[in-house]
Order: structure tokens, then sequence, then C-alpha cells
């Protein structure tokens, strides 16, 4: 998740110390009460594609109202048929039919509708980017990985390869992946610290896009062609996990912070990536590292409650991640829905976590990780209820934004790429029910 200011900003939202340690879940009750019914502006409503290719803003502060977007489309009324970018689209949209075809009926135009917000943050680049506004315009590993599975679940299978290819040109041997990357350059754009989340990540993409293709000609092929993403990374949790008898080390999570303590989303992504790396790699030592670091997360973390760090923080929507990325059997469903309640803003979203600012705003990544964790949970009803409110709540454009304020409206970006790739996957969930 991004805000358009500097980490000490971001850093100054938050309660620091250990004053909610006590209480696990119930800590949101003592967080600090600041404005409940804070505004933000909605930076963009949706994203266009126009005849030349070239990606415009639409609502929000730009002058492109949404009424200028084909409809059921990311593209601008005004492209011809036969031009590139709309080609291009339909080409998308018709890989992907036969998965839209299947699913429920309640979600189907909400599932469209995310897969138009991927397409159109990932056309014709290597990777879908975070958002379009321009402190978004990067790619996150993290929602990388998400995009390539949500993708690969759609049936579209080139395009989470051709994430995953992405993902292992730019990590370098023996080094964690960047906290994001310049899509032109390669780099990172700033200083902020790598981050080790994106190992685990990306391992579980690599698994699930796997286990996602048609035939098992098309997987041998495509693990070979990942097959040092694969062993990298497998290397890094080796050396950072003590072959999983050891916490990972301190890196910051989707907070984005810089952190002194694991975080319980640290701990979950790690698990995921070591039960990806036995997965894919059929080794005994991988699939004994999975046994030991999953008994090393509920050792360290379950006497607590899970809170965000081992024995402190309260309640943090990461509870959903280890269900989420494939490991229902570490939270159970119940404290999944009660994560909610307790999270819960007034909107209907949740938010980050209990320490989060009390401003009243949900976020989309979160309630939608929710919902993730919820359907691979099968708690169906309760995913499905998420859906509904994350489906209320996109921009007038039909994008799916970052923040929705206390009264309801969308806020910050739109669309964003992690949100509409937490929605597709908890869809596929439920679709397979």
């Amino acid at each position: 998740m991004e805000v358009p200011s500097s980490r000490p900003a971001r850093r100054s939202l938050l309660l620091g110390g250990g004053l909610l340690g006590a209480g696990a879940l119930g800590a949101g009750a003592l967080a600090l009460r600041e404005d409940p019914r804070t505004e933000a502006p909605l930076l963009s409503a949706s994203v266009a594609i126009a005849a030349d290719g070239r990606r415009h803003l639409v609502g929000g502060d730009s002058s492109i109202l949404a009424s200028r977007l084909r409809p059921g489309t990311r593209l601008l009324a005004s492209v011809p048929e036969d031009a590139a970018p709309a080609r291009r689209a339909a080409a998308f949209m018709a890989t992907a039919r036969p998965w839209l075809d299947t699913v429920p009926a309640a979600h189907a135009e909400l599932a469209a509708s995310a897969l138009a917000d991927l397409w159109v943050l990932g056309d014709d680049a290597p990777a879908p980017v975070a958002g379009w506004s321009r402190s978004w315009r990067y790619l996150w590993p993290r929602d990388g990985a998400f995009c390539a599975v949500a993708l690969a679940r759609a049936g579209l299978h080139d395009e989470a390869l051709g994430i995953l290819a992405h993902l292992q040109s730019l990590q370098r041997e023996g080094s964690w992946f960047e906290a994001r990357y310049d899509l032109d350059t390669g780099r990172a754009p700033d200083d902020r610290p790598p981050q080790f989340d994106g190992t685990g990540l990306v391992l579980w993409a690599v698994a699930e896009v796997l286990g996602a293709l048609p035939t098992p000609e098309r997987r041998a092929t495509a693990a070979g062609g990942l097959e040092r993403l694969v062993t990298r990374s497998r290397d890094l949790l080796r050396s950072g996990t003590g072959h999983g008898e050891q916490l990972p080390p301190v890196s910051p999570d989707y907070w984005e912070l810089r952190e002194r303590s694991v975080t319980l989303a640290l701990m979950a992504t790690t698990l995921a990536g070591w039960q990806a790396a036995a997965d894919v790699t059929g080794e005994s030592g991988d699939a004994e590292a999975v046994e030991a670091f999953g008994a090393l997360l509920r050792e360290e973390f379950g006497p607590a409650g899970y809170q965000r760090y081992a024995r402190r923080g309260g309640a943090d929507s990461a509870l959903a991640l280890p269900a989420a990325l494939g490991a229902a059997d570490v939270v159970p469903a119940a404290d999944l829905t009660r994560l909610g309640d307790v999270l819960r803003r007034p909107a209907g979203g949740i938010a980050p976590g209990a320490r989060w600012k009390q401003d009243g705003i949900s976020w989309t990544p979160s309630t939608s990780l929710l919902a993730l964790g919820l359907a691979r949970s099968g708690a169906d009803d309760e995913a499905g209820s998420l859906l509904t409110w994350l489906a209320e709540h996109r921009t007038a454009a039909g994008s799916l934004s970052e923040k929705v304020l206390y009264d309801g409206r969308p806020a910050a970006v739109a669309p964003l790429a992690w949100t509409a790739a937490n929605t597709i996957l908890t869809i596929d969930a439920l679709r397979e029910g």
C-alpha cells in the first residue's frame, strides 16, 4: 500500500511503542481516536488507454470524465475498434471469457471490472504497476505476485508467466527484492530498504501459477524457465531462516515501515514461500522446513493471539494472509470473521490494523485480503458479503479504489492492482467453492 507522503509521515500516522500489547484482537478498542471523519481526495476514478497506447487518469483531479470511457472497458471512447489497444483489450478479455463464464452470477460484473483494472495497469508492459498516479506508478513484487496468481486463475497464463519472468530478471543473486521497481529502469526509485516478504510471495506465486497451467508439459516448460527464480528465492529462505528453524530477518512488510521486530505478515509470507518451494522442488529438506517454520509461527505468535508482532501490536489484517496464501489451518475462519469486526471502519471495510490511524478510512487492500482469506477458509457467505461491499464502493468509472471514506465515497487512487487481484482470487475461490 502507498501514500504520496514520505515514510516518516506514514509513521506519524501510527501509535509507536508497545502500548497496545495487551488484548490481541481486542486491542483495536485501545487505539488512538483522531478524526473518524477524515477527508481525502479521489486522485483518479480510473485509468484509460488512448488510441496511441498512452494511459490517462480519468476522473478525480483529471479533466477526463468517466463518461468518456467506452462502457465496460478501460479504453477511451474515441479509440477505434481496430486500434492496437482495442485489439489487445479484446484478446485479453476473450482469453478470460471461459473463466468469467464460470464465476458466480452475483460477482460476474465485479470480476470483469477487476480484470479490466489489471489489464489497464499492465497492458503492453512487463508487469502491472500498482496504480497510475505518480507515487504508485511502480511494480511492487508483492503486488506483482498477487497479480500473477490472479491472472493465471482467470486463464491468462501467458500474462501471469510474463510477470514472473520479469521478476526473475529483477532479482539479484543473494539479494532480497527491492520494495518497488521502476519499470523503465528496473531499479528502485528511492532509498526504501529491500523487503524480505517478496521472497516468499514470489515463490508462492510461482507455485500457484504453475499449478494453474493446463497440462503437465506446459508446467514443465514454465518451471524450467523460472528455475533461477525458484533457486535463488529458496536459497534466500534457507539462509534467512536457518532452513526454517529461525525467525526471518526483520524487514518492512505491506505497511511500508522500517521495523524493529518480525511481523505476522513476514511470518505468513515466509511460510508460504517454504510451502511453495517444497511443492515446486519436491525436495524432502524443503518439506521439513515447512513443518519447522509452521511450528515456529504457531509457537511465536499463537500464544498472544497472532498480533502484529509476537507479543504485541494488536490486530493486523495480515491475520488473513496464511489462509489467503494456502495455509487455512493456521487461523480458524471464526478468527478471521472476528478480525473483520475488530478492524471495521464506518463505511464497512477494514483498516490495516488496530494501530493504524483512526481516521474512519477503509482500505481496500486489507478488506479484499480478508475476503480472500475467508473464501479460502470456506467462509463463503462472509467472503461474498465483502465482495458485495467492494462492488458497491467502486468509483463512478467502475474501478476499485485504494480507500473508502467514512461515508462510503471512494478515495485515493483507482484502480489499485493489489485490490483487483485479491478480488479476482476471492471470486475464483468462491467459484471453486
